[in-house]
């Protein structure tokens, strides 16, 4: 205690009056007080200023100002002691040396009891420091909670920016592979079609030149025909009259039997030289072409989406036979000795897949081979099995079918399909969410029909058909292919 009264004292000798800190250039006036060479003058500078002393006062004279060297001396000294006594103390007030025991709420400041009456911090509001460290861990848990959250915050956004990211990369190589392979397949579509465009041209070329050919070897032999007469004739104008007159009834008979034969017009020579200096059938046939490749790229596409599909003998008509595997069914001809339950179709002759379609995308295949009647399509779970159906939209089936060599698409009204060949298998492509269903000759990739804009119910399922048996003519069964993608 005695030892801290002490410093206080000499404390107090070398610090000025009025800035309350230790002097700095210290000076003397007249009257033997001392201050702050900065801390007089502009005490001294201030209006109605008397130059009296701050403490006593007394007045000085102008220009009375003396340095202290011995005071500036020992200030010197005070600070080297307190700085060699507290080399690493850190909660001592760096101005005062005095310890750090208050906070100042408006400069956010640790202040000593000396910094406390200076003119800086007077009229500021002043805790301990215990109570201002109370109150900021509140005010710093606060932060630190809205901190924690908007760091939970940034988290799930750079989770969710990365994952952005991830699927941008991952959808530019897709798309990257989907073009260079699109391209490479319109290469080998268009040099495939080239060379079928150039084949044919010059078929058709042999035939016209064949055909023109004939026409110029008739009229080569007319023309040496009429040549020969005509120098028979001028033979007989160089002869005697009696002369000129024999074998006259043999050459008069020839020159009555000659005939102009007119070249032969055929229409397909006729329309290929009208065609000439045209380009319309080109642009035609790539307009076709182009449809062509829009449809075969478009099928081998849907094929990405191949589905598994079987058949349901439960809901398969008594005449019908499906395979043990559930890939196959034919119509043997009569009805089985099977209960004829609410699933089941009757009279009419389907057998529904065992697969429920209520989202997504599906692909599959059905082999129809030489048959002469089957129906392909799908059904409304709920759709009505009993009686007689009628395979309609508005009914909850969607269907194509051969019957009578006459492919329709049973849209209500139905269309009737012209398919470039006949299909020995057909690909299904149900794009549940687009409302879309269609239909796919598999042996060329053209597509047969396309029910769009369907507002389908909440479940689907395949429908097959292979129609009537009609005395063993369409004995065939329905198959269901393994999807694979063709080159």
């Amino acid at each position: 205690m005695a030892a801290a009264a002490q410093f206080q004292r000499v404390r107090g000798e070398v610090t000025c009056s009025i800035c309350l800190e230790l002097y700095r250039d210290p000076v003397s006036i007249e009257c033997g007080h001392n201050f702050c060479r900065s801390c007089i003058t502009q005490y001294w500078e201030g209006p109605g200023s008397d130059r009296s002393c701050p403490q006593c006062r007394a007045v000085s004279r102008e220009g009375t100002l003396r340095p202290n060297r011995g005071l500036r001396n020992i200030v010197d000294m005070f600070r080297l002691n307190v700085s060699a006594e507290n080399p690493r103390d850190e909660h001592l007030c760096p101005k005062h040396h005095q310890k750090l025991q208050l906070f100042c709420e408006e400069d956010h400041t640790l202040l000593c009891v000396i910094c406390r009456e200076s003119r800086d911090h007077k009229a500021h509001t002043v805790y301990p420091i215990e109570e201002a460290a109370q109150e900021h861990k509140k005010t710093f848990s606060i932060h630190k909670k809205k901190l924690s959250e908007e760091m939970e915050e940034l988290q799930l956004w750079t989770a969710e920016e990365s994952s952005t990211a991830s699927a941008l990369e991952e959808n530019y190589k897709n798309q990257t592979e989907k073009i260079i392979s699109t391209f490479e397949l319109l290469k080998e579509f268009l040099d495939k079609e080239k060379q079928q465009l150039l084949n044919k041209l010059k078929k058709e070329h042999e035939q016209n030149m064949k055909k023109t050919q004939e026409n110029l070897n008739e009229l080569e032999i007319s023309q040496s025909t009429h040549k020969g007469l005509i120098t028979d004739l001028e033979d007989k104008f160089q002869q005697e009259d009696v002369d000129m007159l024999k074998d006259v009834k043999n050459i008069l008979r020839r020159c009555d039997e000659v005939k102009i034969l007119k070249p032969k017009k055929d229409d397909v020579v006729e329309k290929t030289l009208q065609s000439i200096g045209e380009d319309a059938s080109l642009q035609e046939k790539l307009l076709e072409l182009k449809a062509t490749f829009h449809a075969e790229l478009e099928w081998k596409f849907v094929k990405g989406f191949g589905s598994a599909v079987t058949l349901d003998p439960d809901t398969a008509h008594r005449s019908l036979i499906p395979s043990e595997d559930g890939r196959s069914v034919r119509n043997g001809g009569r009805a089985q000795d099977l209960p004829d339950t609410p699933q089941r179709f009757s009279p009419v002759i389907n057998v529904l897949g065992r697969e429920r379609l209520s989202s997504g995308r599906h692909y599959w295949e059905v082999a129809v081979g030489d048959k002469t009647g089957w129906t392909l399509g799908v059904s409304d779970e709920a759709a009505s099995r009993k009686g007689n159906i009628t395979l309609a939209p508005e009914r909850g089936y969607w269907t194509v079918w051969l019957r009578d060599g006459e492919y329709k698409a049973l849209a209500g009204p139905s269309t009737l399909l012209a398919p470039r060949v006949p299909p020995r298998a057909v690909g299904l492509f149900l794009d549940y969410e687009a409302g879309r269903l269609s239909f796919y000759n598999v042996d060329d990739g053209s597509l047969l029909f396309t029910y769009s804009g369907a507002r389908f119910p909440p479940t689907l399922r395949p429908l097959f058909s292979p129609y009537l048996n009609q005395g063993g003519g369409n004995a065939g069964a329905l198959r269901v292919l393994p999807v694979t993608v063709r080159g």
